[in-house]
């Protein structure tokens, strides 16, 4: 009787502790994403910063919270794997560039926003949806945001955002797949170097 008692207990703190961990899994991960977009409005509501030192600091911005690599190769899609490692290595590079000025340009009005965060949920092991709202204060809109949050060594990184339901990952892929397929691999080097030099 007593044997069988203390296997229910072991049972029991063992599920609670799943439960414990799981939790301050998304919490963490939560955090994590008022965090990233805290900072990141403090560099758009810096009038102070040119261009140049806006871009370095959303670079340094990126390192610390986005897992850019892992996005940019899911972004080659099946052309990932035939890429030779110095292709693969100048695509990252320019892809990185690329991330940030597109963002710099697309994210100006984003000072404006306000973040809540409605729930998280623990995908598997690695991976964590925490769902928001973005409110706009100029014309009170409002935008359902999706952070996809990977556990890489331990640390937290976003992988991408699906925005009412759009993946921007997924949507870029598309758009490399379809310019790689009327203009191979070189078509896409050839756009991101346009885009850096003209922005």
């Amino acid at each position: 009787m007593f044997t069988f008692i203390k296997k229910i207990f072991f049972f029991i703190s063992f599920i609670l502790l799943i439960s414990s961990n799981s939790n301050s899994t998304e919490s963490n991960a939560e955090a994590f994403v008022l965090k990233l977009t805290d900072e990141a409005k403090i560099i758009f509501n810096d009038k102070s910063l040119n261009k140049d030192s806006r871009l370095k600091k959303l670079n340094d911005l990126s390192s610390k919270y986005l897992d850019l690599d892992a996005l940019a190769s899911y972004t080659l899609g099946d052309y990932r794997e035939k890429a030779t490692n110095s292709e693969r290595e100048n695509f990252n590079k320019l892809f990185r560039e690329y991330f940030i000025k597109n963002m710099s340009s697309k994210l100006n009005d984003f000072a404006d926003q306000d973040l809540k965060i409605i729930d998280s949920k623990k995908i598997n092991e690695n991976n964590i949806i925490v769902s928001t709202k973005v409110f706009s204060k100029k014309d009170a809109q409002e935008i359902a945001v999706e952070w996809r949050i990977y556990i890489k060594d331990s640390k937290l990184l976003a992988r991408d955002l699906v925005v009412e339901g759009l993946s921007l990952a997924r949507t870029q892929k598309e758009e490399f797949s379809s310019i790689i397929a009327s203009k191979g691999f070189v078509g896409v080097i050839t756009a991101l170097e346009n885009f850096n030099k003209s922005n």
